[in-house]
């Protein structure tokens, strides 16, 4: 299977990366700048110029080939609409016009509930609900979102906890691992709701 990961140069996207590589996957990773952010090219991995601000027909072109999209970009607050938000669905329409159907999407615990968005990060949470809801309503992709409590930087367990509380943590890699898994899973238009636990990722769903 080739999965394209949107994002790849990030936190998250960089283990993505490692953790499909090591699942035999072939990768193409989105970089902004492939030639100072990607790791070398190889067999299994492609690097691929690809920059949220171009237009969709751009966006298409760059993941043809591809079986699946794991996007995980994000602006860390810089550029919520434009990255978060529009860059979202500007990578859904290209999905779907690249007839690339298998869509993972990484988002926020309980974005859909805005009863639940904390104060702090309330215009992540705006941008992580539309970007949810175009998923969910406007497209025909076969869809998986995953949406983890809050995430820390450390060593992975393969374990997690799914409809956790909401003030929970997880590592990156673990959330990396779900996002992998999901590629191949059986869920299909479905919200997974992660946090860290006792539950072998493999065994969760």
């Amino acid at each position: 299977m080739k999965v394209f990961v949107v994002g790849a140069h990030g936190q998250v996207g960089q283990l993505i990366v490692e953790t499909l590589l090591t699942n035999d996957c072939e990768v193409m990773g989105g970089y902004r700048d492939p030639a100072s952010q990607a790791p070398a090219a190889s067999s299994a991995f492609t690097p691929v110029a690809f920059d949220l601000n171009q237009p969709i027909d751009e966006l298409a072109a760059a993941m043809t080939g591809a079986d699946a999209v794991i996007f995980a970009a994000g602006s860390a607050g810089k550029s919520l609409l434009a990255i978060d938000l529009d860059g979202a669905v500007k990578t859904m329409a290209a999905a779907q016009q690249a007839g690339v159907t298998r869509f993972i999407q990484l988002s926020t615990i309980n974005a859909e509930l805005r009863d639940q968005w904390p104060d702090v990060l309330h215009d992540y949470y705006i941008a992580k609900f539309y970007a949810d809801e175009w998923l969910r309503t406007r497209t025909m992709l076969d869809w998986v979102i995953v949406q983890p409590v809050a995430l820390t930087n450390a060593a992975g367990t393969g374990k997690i906890t799914l409809q956790p509380a909401a003030n929970g943590t997880i590592s990156r890699q673990d959330v990396a691992t779900v996002l992998v898994e999901a590629v191949t899973s059986e869920l299909h238009r479905e919200t997974i709701k992660i946090a860290s636990g006792t539950v072998p990722i493999a065994q969760a769903f």
